[in-house]
């Protein structure tokens, strides 16, 4: 069956509102804070070794090499709860994540989503500066590559050749959704600027971190639980409204 819009919008936001939503936004938003803070104070230590001024907003200094392991393995904990939340929305769980889903195949899936990302991510980015249609035509044809390697348990190359097969004949209604999707990340990007500028100019730079977490954590799954009902839907053949 096609694509449908709505019932992927509606679904996806019925799995976000609920306790594992929650869950997972309480503790990605943890982790974010963690990585952004790590980010930063990574930056102003190279900023200080290359003579510059440290500019970024971080609570406290890092060395180098300890802001580096702080970043990877928060960059690590965010990805392993990107799988987690992928498998516990396309399964429809609402109250408790199940015990497998966070002890697994984590081993397998998470080095297979970091490398399929950033290969796609270089794809889709070279699309976009050759022409904007490319870029948009792999950004939706590659939109269910988390999905298959998180729940499907996939290498990155089957689940892009897979994700690609997926899409076909619906890339449209796809793109559709990710137009809702990305369209509520820019308003949110819009006041997370305004408020970087006032927060800066009033000497509060330094809770940016956490001001980030609140506004884009919430946003990214929701994007990802509505993206796993568009993969059900899409994989089952059957609308998740209609069950």
């Amino acid at each position: 069956m096609s694509l449908q819009i709505g019932a992927a919008l509606k679904q996806g936001g019925y799995r976000f509102a609920s306790r594992t939503g929650a869950l997972f936004t309480v503790v990605y938003a943890a982790l974010y804070v963690v990585y952004q803070v790590g980010y930063n104070a990574f930056l102003n230590a190279l900023y200080a070794r290359w003579g510059l001024e440290a500019t970024l907003p971080t609570p406290v200094s890092l060395p180098t090499p300890l802001a580096g392991v702080v970043v990877l393995v928060c960059l690590l904990g965010l990805s392993t709860m990107s799988i987690v939340a992928t498998r516990t929305f396309v399964a429809g769980e609402r109250d408790a994540v199940p015990r497998e889903y966070y002890t697994e195949g984590l081993a397998w899936t998470v080095p297979n989503l970091f490398v399929g990302g950033l290969v796609t991510m270089v794809l889709v980015s070279v699309g976009f500066v050759l022409l904007l249609v490319p870029g948009i035509f792999l950004t939706v044809s590659f939109a269910f590559l988390p999905m298959y390697i998180a729940v499907e348990n996939d290498n990155f190359v089957t689940a892009m050749r897979r994700s690609w097969a997926l899409s076909r004949g619906d890339r449209l209604p796809i793109l559709g959704v990710l137009v809702v999707v990305f369209a509520v990340a820019f308003a949110v990007g819009i006041v997370f600027g305004v408020a970087n500028v006032v927060l800066s100019l009033a000497g509060y730079g330094v809770v940016m971190p956490v001001l980030a977490a609140a506004c884009f954590t919430p946003v990214t799954l929701f994007n990802l639980a509505v993206m796993s009902v568009a993969f059900e839907q899409l994989r089952d053949g059957v609308s998740p409204m209609a069950r």
